[in-house]
């Protein structure tokens, strides 16, 4: 009986078979380019977060305030508002804090902001409480937008819209200094105190105006002395023990 042949064993090509390999393994060329436009967009948007103001310098937390300083009187801010807007000029818009008479509702608001249509009204003030506000869409008048913060705030406080804790006592808004000039002479508003026109929306304090004036002091009576009373009373001699 004849022999089998055992069959012959190629070696195997290695070469081919790294390269067959890589073939499988390699990405197509469109994903190299997309991770390279996305390293340059990373390293634009680094520079420029680096050039901007907000990153490369400190938050100012204590800079420009709007409303009166920590023991200021009523009459010292107001004087200090009315100096500070009689000397804005130009046509540069800026934010601006507007003090009302007194606490105002939504009727009271309206009646200061109707006919300042070009006046950006952003932000409520009623204590230490800031409601933010919307621009009114179309076919909304500024009177929806109060009454629809107000009944929010009143919402989430639990209390009714009536309630006299949600009077307003000043008003954040964003004009330009002739909006401000002709918002200060308008009937309903105290005073109108006008930020330089470089300052940013988040960066400055907001304090409203309240009454702060020191009360004054009583006045003294006039005691009732008998008419011969001497002009110099000697004090009496105690007498000797």
């Amino acid at each position: 009986m004849g022999r089998f042949r055992s069959a012959e064993q190629i070696p195997a090509d290695k070469r081919t078979r790294r390269r067959l390999e890589w073939e499988d393994t390699r990405r197509p060329a469109w994903v190299m380019w997309l991770s390279v436009a996305c390293l340059i967009a990373l390293l634009v948007t680094v520079i420029a977060l680096s050039n901007s103001d907000r990153m490369s310098q400190a938050t100012a937390i204590n800079g420009d305030v709007l409303g009166p300083e920590t023991g200021e009187s009523t009459g010292d801010y107001l004087a200090r508002a009315g100096e500070a807007l009689a000397a804005t000029t130009g046509d540069a818009p800026r934010w601006a804090l507007v003090s009302p008479d007194g606490p105002a509702d939504v009727a009271a608001l309206t009646a200061v902001f109707t006919d300042q249509p070009g006046l950006r009204v952003s932000t409520l003030l009623a204590g230490g409480v800031q409601w933010a506000l919307p621009e009114p869409s179309v076919g909304h008048r500024r009177e929806d937008v109060f009454a629809q913060a107000r009944h929010r705030v009143a919402g989430s406080a639990g209390i009714p819209d009536t309630d006299e804790a949600l009077g307003i006592t000043g008003v954040i808004v964003h004009g330009t200094p002739a909006e401000l000039h002709s918002l200060a002479s308008t009937p309903g508003v105290r005073a109108v105190e006008p930020l330089p026109a470089d300052a940013v929306y988040g960066r400055f304090g907001m304090r409203p105006l309240e009454d702060t004036a020191p009360a004054a002091p009583a006045e003294e009576q006039p005691q009732d002395l008998p008419d011969d009373l001497p002009e110099n009373p000697e004090q009496p001699e105690a007498p000797a023990p």
